[in-house]
């Protein structure tokens, strides 16, 4: 990766996150108003539906939204041929979706059946919302994106407040998610049709479609798999104990979630580059590789570590569920996991080893249902925070010796040490200080680890680079 490559997908990093930050913020209180008004029960079905439209959504994509992604960014010419057929071939699978949708709900939730359409709504919404946005990555023009991301959480705040306000059932904020969806919808058709004069048409070319669906089912396989086992403690635990249990589970997971963003925006800003390198130069690659790893492990640790000391004053400050506290200190371990697995599984992505994600996901995908199946019966919402945390510890271990595989060996010492170590020094000085008012802790914490970082020269000469290049380029 040449340093002006870097530099501008740092800046779009920067840009993407920084949005994200101030949407996350304003959804992290569109849940904690859910808490109070729902309560642990019902808040429990809300959550519920929300994993069952998530399960099926994948089937609305099949991974064509990643092959998308990685053509159009190596060929812009087939930019308009491929979201034509994007567009028509995922109104087809979504109504696949919501068959399988419909089925499951019926054999698995029958309390949840009612709502079908009000799930159906939302899962296409959502769809076409993503795939809409995508376009901004691959066009490198990520103001637009922050926009949107901006914009679709205002509505849902908005939206949100007035339906607690009319005293409204838990069935109807999926109504309100989905409103939120459809205005970014229209955003990102806006910006296509008058601003890029983009023609936004709608074409199925069956051949050209299928060929697509073969090169994305391989990835549909590895994100399904990993989509499932993210979520199947969810439906275990409704199906094994009962929906106030997946209330006090769900929200602990919601701190989670509040971060969880984070990697999966950087990344997918550095996917396109990883792409073009994946095709190209592979010593490029494992350089990009690395930073991403280095990247993600500075911004995942200290929140892991942050997490896990302070979870009964954050769950207090928040008016949380009292019971999320142990669950949210089992899970904590899990954020810097997934922060850098997220450099695994795009990598794989990128050098087309769509099969070794795959592998990856199903061996996962075991781990976690074993682990599920033994610990909720006996330890419920305990038990599945457990097992996400060692699952995610399997994926770690899995991701990077596939990686090691194919040429790109990655030192988590070298490139992390530095950085556990300063990570560290905050857990030390955020728990001295833990009575103190949360948001003194947060500043406090956050400014020993920078100065942590500084004094072990964690960046080196490159790395500085690369950020002063990011930092002033325009």
């Amino acid at each position: 990766m040449t340093e002006r490559l870097a530099s501008r997908t740092l800046r779009n990093s920067v840009l993407v996150v920084g949005a994200r930050a101030l949407a996350k913020l304003a959804v992290f209180i569109v849940v904690v108003l859910l808490w109070r008004h729902l309560g642990a029960d019902n808040y429990g079905r809300f959550a519920t539906m929300i994993v069952y439209v998530t399960l099926v959504g994948v089937v609305a994509d099949l991974g064509l939204q990643t092959v998308f992604i990685r053509d159009t960014s190596r060929d812009t010419s087939a930019f308009a041929r491929y979201l034509a057929n994007l567009l028509s071939a995922r109104l087809l699978l979504s109504l696949l979706a919501l068959v399988i949708l419909a089925a499951a709900l019926r054999l698995l939730s029958p309390a949840l059946f009612p709502y079908t359409l009000a799930a159906f709504a939302l899962l296409l919404t959502t769809s076409y919302s993503s795939l809409l946005r995508a376009v901004f990555y691959i066009r490198g023009r990520l103001g637009y994106e922050a926009i949107a991301i901006v914009a679709e959480s205002i509505v849902l705040l908005a939206l949100t407040l007035i339906a607690i306000n009319r005293r409204a059932t838990w069935d109807a904020f999926l109504w309100v998610y989905t409103i939120s969806y459809l205005v970014t919808c229209l955003f990102a058709y806006a910006v296509l049709r008058w601003r890029w004069h983009e023609p936004v048409g709608v074409r199925l070319e069956p051949v050209f479609v299928r060929r697509l669906l073969l090169a994305g089912l391989p990835l549909a396989l590895g994100f399904t798999i990993t989509t499932v086992y993210a979520q199947l403690d969810i439906v275990l635990l409704q199906l094994f104990k009962n929906f106030q249990m997946v209330g006090w589970y769900s929200a602990a997971n919601k701190y989670i979630d509040a971060v969880a963003w984070v990697p999966q925006s950087a990344m997918g800003v550095v996917f396109p580059a990883l792409s073009l390198l994946g095709a190209s130069d592979r010593r490029r690659l494992l350089f990009a590789y690395e930073k991403s790893f280095k990247m993600l492990a500075i911004l995942g640790l200290p929140l892991a570590v942050g997490l896990g000391v302070m979870a009964a004053p954050i769950v207090h400050f928040t008016r949380g569920f009292e019971q999320s506290i142990p669950a949210l200190q089992i899970l904590s371990p899990s954020v810097v996991l997934l922060f850098v697995n997220n450099a695994f599984i795009y990598t794989l992505t990128a050098i087309n080893r769509q099969l070794d994600f795959t592998r990856l996901a199903l061996f996962t995908l075991a781990v976690n249902l074993v682990l599920n199946l033994v610990l909720i019966p006996t330890s419920g919402y305990l038990g599945a925070a457990a097992a996400s945390t060692i699952t995610e510890a399997a994926l770690f271990a899995g991701g990077w010796w596939m990686l090691r595989r194919q040429r790109l060996p990655l030192s988590v010492i070298g490139s992390s040490g530095r950085v556990i170590a300063s990570a560290s020094v905050m857990g030390v000085a955020v728990y001295l200080i833990r009575s103190w008012p949360l948001a003194l802790v947060i500043i406090a914490g956050a400014a020993v680890y920078i100065a942590a970082l500084l004094a072990l020269r964690t960046f080196d000469a490159e790395e500085w680079s690369i950020v002063r290049s990011g930092l002033k380029a325009r």
